[in-house]
């Protein structure tokens, strides 16, 4: 019985968090791209917080719980994979973003723990995509996202 009770509470606890809003930091120097995704990503229903800095980042990281982190690469205070060992679980997925060529950083960002790494300019909907992905849990990435046309690995089950 109590058990029952148990798995019962472990549901509608499940239920109950992917009711509510995902909380995204958005960590870009550039106001206008920040304010572009800001926009957008709460057009999207989400919850967004921004910062210019990694030692912005770092504080609201500390106050703050975030379902996921959309990252510049190149900020004025440091890079912005020196993000990804002060989040609070490791399970929290980030997308990193640099203007710059992205392949010497590939690597770098692969073994940092990054779920994706774009390449900017980005269009609106690759991002609404990988959120998607990632915000539900899904690992497939990036293979359900490779371009030209992002297309959905066999094993991951987002349309």
């Amino acid at each position: 019985m109590a058990r029952d009770m148990l798995r019962g509470f472990k549901k509608l606890v499940k239920v109950r968090n992917a009711m509510q809003p995902k909380q995204i930091l958005i960590v870009e120097d550039n106001d206008i791209l920040c304010k572009t995704l800001q926009r957008y990503l709460v057009g999207q229903d989400l919850r967004v917080t921004t910062t210019r800095t990694v030692a912005g980042a770092r504080d609201l990281l500390g106050a703050h719980s975030f379902d996921a982190l959309l990252v510049d690469f190149y900020l004025p205070d440091a890079c912005g994979l020196d993000l990804i060992p002060l989040l609070p679980s490791p399970g929290i997925p980030v997308v990193a973003m640099t203007a710059e060529d992205p392949v010497p950083h590939n690597e770098q960002a692969r073994n940092s723990g990054v779920a994706v790494f774009l390449e900017k300019p980005f269009s609106l909907a690759v991002l609404k995509r990988i959120l998607k992905c990632v915000l539900t849990g899904h690992r497939c990435l990036p293979y359900c996202t490779q371009l030209p046309r992002f297309k959905i690995a066999p094993s991951c089950t987002q349309s």
